[in-house]
């Protein structure tokens, strides 16, 4: 997966703090941290009410003194994202891009014509908002490829938000299916459709206004790169979150065989001891327990039932979590999770 870093959000109290004071010591270690954790890419979003452009370039400076890795700049302002790139020293990703008219896709895939290395997130949504079903998902896609193709843009440049929207604002009667289905399917089809694209989720979203956030976090993760997601703006100094992705990789790389060998142990005995889970990479506890982890999430995404509870509070909130996205909480909105999470079943 790769992994846009968001520590750099002044929307965190933290982060804020330090805008406000002009800490650079504070925004360079949070962007070192994140860079030696693995981030493909430093997102920094300033979430300011004045003065956004110049606190973006402020804190860009702070960022390149420390890593080389490129930069997202994070801004529901284009013409802050027009003006900031520029003060960049290398290319980097435009976050982000809509069929919003007040984001002006086209002045974005102009600057990637002239600019070769940029590349830009694309968010399936529009002035209504975000659509509700698949076709008016795609449709909102088909309409940005086409303005991507009129600018010459290869869609390997393009990063598309299918927009998982938070897992306790979900409606469990919407049209196209319960939890993530709308979702999945919008992935799948842009998958099927542009084998090249990437497509992205802001993975912590989902987990907003739920408790024991690192479940839910850790769930999507799993089950998005099952579906065909190839990148994530989340918290790259999480070691279990990298830990799930990691393992799901590894996991999904299997041959089909012994993946489907790995969905029917889980289905008996939530895959221990089934021999499988003996990787090479994840051979300490630590390893084997985020092994075990994406096996039960992928495993319950390709139709495996998973008994409740389990004496592993780890995998209890995993499970709760990977129920409530693939639909299977009846009540919706998340409560079978919430309830089981105020019982005890699962959480530090």
């Amino acid at each position: 997966m790769i992994i846009i870093g968001e520590k750099l959000n002044g929307a965190i109290p933290l982060v804020a703090q330090a805008i406000a004071k002009r800490d650079g010591q504070c925004i360079r270690e949070l962007a070192k941290r994140q860079a030696d954790a693995g981030a493909d890419f430093i997102d920094i979003c300033a979430s300011v009410d004045q003065g956004e452009a110049e606190t973006l370039k402020w804190m860009i400076e702070q960022v390149e003194s420390v890593t080389d890795v490129p930069v997202s700049i994070g801004s529901p302002s284009t013409e802050v994202l027009v003006e900031v790139y520029r003060f960049c020293n290398k290319p980097g990703l435009f976050n982000s891009t809509s069929m919003e008219k007040r984001k002006q896709i086209e002045q974005i895939f102009h600057i990637m014509k002239e600019q070769s290395g940029w590349r830009a997130i694309a968010m399936l949504c529009d002035d209504a908002g975000i659509p509700k079903s698949v076709e008016e998902r795609l449709s909102v896609f088909d309409a940005i490829m086409e303005k991507a193709k009129a600018h010459g843009i290869d869609p390997a440049r393009i990063y598309i938000d299918p927009m998982a929207e938070a897992a306790a604002l979900m409606d469990p009667e919407q049209e196209d299916g319960p939890g993530i289905s709308v979702y999945t399917k919008v992935v799948g089809a842009i998958r099927r459709k542009y084998p090249t694209i990437h497509i992205i989720s802001a993975i912590s979203n989902i987990s907003y206004q739920l408790p024991a956030r690192k479940y839910m976090n850790g769930s999507l993760a799993a089950l998005a790169l099952a579906y065909g997601v190839d990148s994530g703006i989340l918290n790259p100094l999480s070691r279990e979150l990298l830990g799930v992705i990691k393992a799901s990789e590894a996991l999904l790389a299997l041959p089909t065989k012994a993946f489907e060998q790995l969905i029917n142990a889980v289905k008996e005995n939530r895959g221990k001891g089934n021999g499988l889970l003996k990787l090479e990479g994840f051979e300490d506890e630590e390893g084997q327990k985020a092994l075990e982890q994406a096996a039960t999430v992928l495993a319950m995404g390709a139709g495996a039932d998973v008994k409740l509870p389990t004496t592993d509070r780890n995998l209890n909130g995993m499970v709760y979590a990977a129920r409530a996205l693939l639909g299977r909480d009846e009540d919706g909105h998340c409560l079978e999770y919430i309830k089981a999470y105020k019982h005890g079943l699962f959480g530090v």
